[in-house]
């Protein structure tokens, strides 16, 4: 079997660490290519982390901002390639084209990989009738991510989808240096990573203040946010906070062994879809403490698995962080044991057979 999946670019992301989990993993078995439409640049993410096996093509844009000549590349791009699959991860507008001549002769998945309402930028709500009639038609296959995803499609398009959580591979530690120890200031310190986007979505001016009132009070905290500064002035706003235990790291390419040595994993977001950095918390025993949005209450057991706060504000991400500095040590452990356990469905290779059950079902005509 031939697969194509497309994205954007392979920045450091969720999806992309999700995309770049599920073509290596894919292409341990299938013929695998990634096209992204964005030339790669030498600082993205998971361009170094894509396997050897994997195809690699590009369709070279340089410039943000949509431009009709990629809609008629991807379509270029696939008719030639002769694909059995191809895997469309957002954007819908880019590829109606290619849907629409070529479905027929090849079978089209696409994953939401948010709240279907959310996911769509100005130039998919311009398609959006276009859209709509391709998932009815059959022309192409959605995917949703969580339940409350795929409630969210059958909300905004009248339609069913498959539910496919997301995955990622098992971790491997990359070497047994530490990267933080310089940021626990005593034996006690808990150290709190938030890996995420600089942007309105992750609400971390919500979270710096949180944690400037727990400094204050004496706790022996240090929040740690690594990520892109997306939005300058989510930016602005945040960075006046910052100090000698709130600390930016820039943006990492090592998430998951940040993951490993923090206490905790704070995401306090205002809406998601499924999280990776959530299933990359599990992965290493990271205690998640989240807000209760998208996907999230799936996969966390409030207590069991992680901590939930009752919404995004300000108060409530506060009193579930007070909660979490009161747990016993033995507490802890249980969480952190019960975290390792409950990653075991999120493994990119379950994942991965769910995703090829789907493409090999048969084409619709």
């Amino acid at each position: 079997m031939k697969i194509l999946h497309i994205h954007p670019s392979m920045a450091g992301g969720g999806i992309e660490a999700m995309i770049c989990g599920l073509v290596n993993e894919m292409a341990k078995v299938y013929d695998v290519t990634l096209c992204t439409i964005f030339e790669p640049k030498k600082e993205d993410v998971f361009e170094k982390k894509l396997s050897s096996s994997v195809h690699r093509i590009s369709l070279g844009k340089k410039i943000p901002g949509f431009s009709i000549k990629e809609v008629f590349d991807i379509y270029r791009c696939i008719r030639a390639g002769h694909y059995d699959v191809v895997h469309i991860h957002g954007f819908f507008y880019y590829y109606a084209l290619a849907v629409f001549m070529l479905h027929k002769r090849v079978k089209f998945v696409y994953t939401i990989h948010s709240d279907a309402a959310k996911e769509n930028t100005i130039w998919d709500k311009r398609f959006i009738r276009i859209k709509k009639y391709a998932f009815q038609k059959d022309y192409i296959h959605p995917i949703t991510i969580s339940k409350e995803s795929k409630r969210s499609f059958t909300a905004y398009y009248g339609l069913d989808s498959t539910l496919i959580y997301n995955g990622i591979p098992d971790y491997i530690a990359q070497n047994n240096a530490s990267k933080l120890i310089e940021y626990r200031k005593t034996d006690k310190t808990k150290l709190f990573l938030h890996p995420g986007r600089i942007s309105e979505p992750k609400n971390q001016v919500v979270l710096v203040k949180v944690f400037d009132r727990l400094i204050k009070e004496g706790n022996d905290v240090v929040l740690l946010l690594a990520g892109q500064k997306q939005d300058m002035q989510i930016w602005s706003e945040l960075e006046p906070y910052l100090n000698e235990r709130i600390i930016y790291l820039g943006e990492r390419s090592d998430v998951r062994d940040l993951l490993a040595e923090s206490d905790a994993f704070c995401l306090p977001s205002i809406w998601e879809g499924m999280p990776v950095t959530l299933l990359e918390a599990l992965s290493v025993g990271c205690i998640p403490i989240c807000s209760p949005v998208g996907g999230i209450p799936e996969v966390i057991n409030n207590g069991e698995n992680g901590f939930l706060s009752s919404d995004p504000s300000e108060e409530a991400y506060y009193n579930v962080l007070c909660r979490f500095l009161q747990c016993a040590e033995t507490d802890m452990y249980r969480i952190k044991m019960n975290c390792l356990e409950s990653f075991q469905k999120y493994r990119i290779t379950e994942v991965a057979k769910s995703y090829i059950n789907v493409y090999q079902t048969k084409p619709y005509e």
